[in-house]
């Protein structure tokens, strides 16, 4: 009889565990693996007249500094070290002065 319930305690253990493995998929991935939430998921939005999305262009895809000049929300930044970009806002705020020199 004690051998049959060590068995059902080990069983019961490892299906404790299985259930927790698949409840939590954080603990079994690898650090590796980070999941990042994409902007451009934020950029979309519907117009509720037409019911269509309407997709907001992003200051990333500005290849030009008369294209990211003619959004508002877009800031043209030079740099000697890297290639100019076009950033938003808030993400020309943050790059490195030393680096970067961003319209206003």
């Amino acid at each position: 009889m004690p051998e049959s319930s060590s068995t059902f305690s080990s069983f019961l253990l490892l299906l404790i565990i299985f259930h927790l493995l698949i409840l939590c998929p954080s603990l079994s991935s690898s650090e590796s693996e980070v999941h990042v939430l994409d902007r451009e998921l934020l950029e979309n939005r519907t117009n509720p007249k037409q019911g269509k999305t309407i997709r907001k262009p992003k200051c990333c895809e500005m290849r030009s500094r008369s294209q990211c000049s003619a959004f508002p929300r877009c800031r043209w930044c030079r740099s000697e070290a890297l290639d100019d970009l076009c950033f938003s806002k808030a993400e020309a705020l943050r790059l490195p002065s030393q680096v970067f020199l961003c319209e206003l």
